[in-house]
């Protein structure tokens, strides 16, 4: 009798370790869902200080408002890392183990370079949700991103209504990279729409952060008779600079008006904090998957306030009804017929870009000029 309970209780341990053992790549990664979602401890890196007026804050600003939104006290329980060079690979694992350390149920990379590094030391830390921003590349990280042309859209469109009596619009970038081809296309493709003759002259910083080199191209092109301007950079270099010679710009990654309020039309602002928010609930309730992907658009993909001394109540509202209209699917932005600069057809008439096209924005669109 005892050699036969013996047996059973072999075989129920062996049922568990099988069952324990099965577990899918796409299951989730904490699997419990004890934890109420205010207890929940969050750690965040940044490439840079988040009080940098640019990308580091935007994010870092999302986190903040979904851990008020869900009663995390972020005094506490926001574990916030600054300056952590995403080229420092030891430096990165070295920062993960110590936010483990501490108790980080969620790990924020808030920048495209983390990708690769968590992506890695993932399975080291099964317990622990690592949410990255970037494409869909990896199946054992959270991804999520944000169509930020569709307010880049709306600036483009508004750029062009003001700029009565010219065709020529200008836009600052940064780096030629995914990412800022897709705002500087989202601006000219809503210039077009409001002007079919509108042009995007582009000049390069070739940085993500250079205060010299953005005041620099901003008055080149305000010297070469451009008054309205996007950007996609970080500082307020290009608002100030705009201020100083009588033009006018979008801020970019956060509102700008505070900068340059003489020159600031609004802003594109980076409205993360929805994406945050369901990942802390999910990864609360133990739903949270690895493999998930989070490309939104709407209300992610803010403008500010319009700056009321700069932009009338009657161009504001048509602002407001393209926005509408974009997000009923009335207009498409990345629907054919489309061409790129070269007068290559992107997109045939009648159709829509893939998202995996639009991510990976390996072109120009055909209203640009001075794409690399």
């Amino acid at each position: 009798m005892k050699k036969l309970l013996s047996l059973l209780l072999v075989g129920v341990m062996v049922l568990s370790l099988v069952a324990c053992g099965t577990k899918d790549k796409d299951d989730t990664s904490k699997g419990k869902g004890t934890k109420d979602v205010s207890e929940l401890v969050i750690g965040e890196l940044h490439y840079s200080v988040v009080e940098d007026g640019g990308w580091a804050q935007a994010m870092h600003e999302g986190i903040v408002k979904a851990c008020k939104t869900l009663g995390i006290d972020t005094e506490k329980q926001l574990l916030t890392r600054e300056n952590i060079s995403e080229e420092d690979i030891a430096l990165v694992e070295s920062t993960v183990e110590e936010l483990v350390d501490n108790g980080a149920d969620i790990i924020f990379g808030c920048s495209a370079g983390y990708a690769t590094i968590l992506a890695e030391i993932q399975p080291d830390y099964p317990d622990v949700i690592f949410a990255q921003q970037g494409n869909d590349v990896y199946d054992n990280i959270v991804e999520f991103q944000i169509r930020g042309y569709e307010g880049e859209f709306l600036a483009g469109y508004l750029c062009a209504l003001l700029n009565q009596g010219s065709n020529e619009l200008g836009f600052c970038a940064s780096m030629d990279e995914a990412s800022v081809r897709t705002a500087l296309n989202g601006f000219a493709l809503g210039a077009k729409y409001a002007n079919p003759e509108a042009k995007v002259q582009v000049i390069w910083a070739d940085s993500w952060y250079d205060l010299d080199i953005e005041s620099t191209n901003a008055e080149t092109l305000i010297n070469k008779g451009i008054k309205y301007m996007g950007m996609e950079a970080s500082s307020p270099a290009i608002p100030q600079k705009c201020e100083e010679k009588g033009a006018y710009c979008i801020g970019y990654n956060i509102d700008m008006e505070a900068n340059a309020p003489k020159a600031v039309l609004t802003s594109f602002v980076w409205n993360w904090a929805p994406i945050f928010e369901d990942i802390m609930k999910k990864t609360a309730e133990g739903t949270m998957k690895n493999s998930a992907n989070y490309y939104e658009g709407g209300e992610c993909a803010q403008l500010a306030d319009f700056n009321d001394e700069l932009v009338s109540e009657d161009i504001q509202e048509r602002v407001n009804e393209l926005k509408d209209k974009v997000a009923k699917g009335e207009v498409v932005i990345y629907g054919g017929e489309l061409k790129d600069d070269k007068g290559n057809v992107l997109v045939a008439a009648g159709q829509t870009m893939s998202d995996e096209d639009i991510l990976a924005q390996e072109f120009f669109v055909e209203n640009v000029v001075g794409g690399k």
